[in-house]
């Protein structure tokens, strides 16, 4: 996490607090991200992976300022 300066728009919490939601929010979704993911999302997910490779096939990355592909962070 990066360190931010506490301002009225960003006011910081304490150590302990910020240990605290961090369990609060860790024993809330912890069960949630140990679920397996449904198939048909899985089948989706494939189906966008296999167009976006198909789109930066079809597009120069000179089209790109900055070789900002849109591909995202991965």
């Amino acid at each position: 996490m990066s360190e931010k300066k506490e301002t009225p728009e960003h006011p910081s919490l304490e150590p302990p607090i910020q240990a605290h939601l961090g369990d609060q929010l860790k024993k809330l979704y912890g069960t949630i991200l140990s679920e397996p993911i449904p198939e048909r999302l899985t089948l989706l997910l494939d189906q966008l992976e296999k167009l976006e490779r198909k789109d930066r096939q079809e597009v120069p990355p000179e089209t790109f300022p900055d070789g900002a592909d849109g591909g995202g962070d991965r």
